[in-house]
């Protein structure tokens, strides 16, 4: 139950990472990469198959994108994913490491270590 509980703490944590700094900075190189690649959000979704609202959602942040997302995205605009992985790293990093949020720790300060 304890782990359990921990995961919670975590996730809560985790779950309002839309509001930080790091998470605007991946929807803003997710737009650069469209337009480096002269995609409209139209002609993305089609690549995606999904509807022009997926694309305009996420990039505005009212959707939340997971990692499988994230490589479809880069691989329907022939973009290498760990080279966008790696160059979000280094962004994130040299604007001070951003606000993510740690997963050893909850939001309260206490550890929740795996036993």
């Amino acid at each position: 139950m304890l782990g359990y509980l921990c995961q919670m703490d975590n996730y809560g944590a985790v779950s309002r990472s839309s509001h930080y700094g790091s998470y605007k900075l991946f929807l803003g190189m997710l737009r650069e990469l469209r337009h480096e690649n002269g995609a409209t959000q139209e002609a993305l979704a089609e690549l995606l198959g999904k509807p022009q609202s997926y694309v305009s959602k996420y990039e505005l942040g009212e959707r939340r994108l997971d990692i499988v997302e994230t490589f479809e995205i880069c691989r329907a605009l022939n973009a290498d994913f760990a080279a966008f992985v790696q160059e979000l790293i280094n962004r994130i990093e040299s604007e001070g490491g951003g606000n993510i949020a740690s997963p050893r720790s909850t939001r309260h300060g206490r550890r929740c270590d795996k036993t």
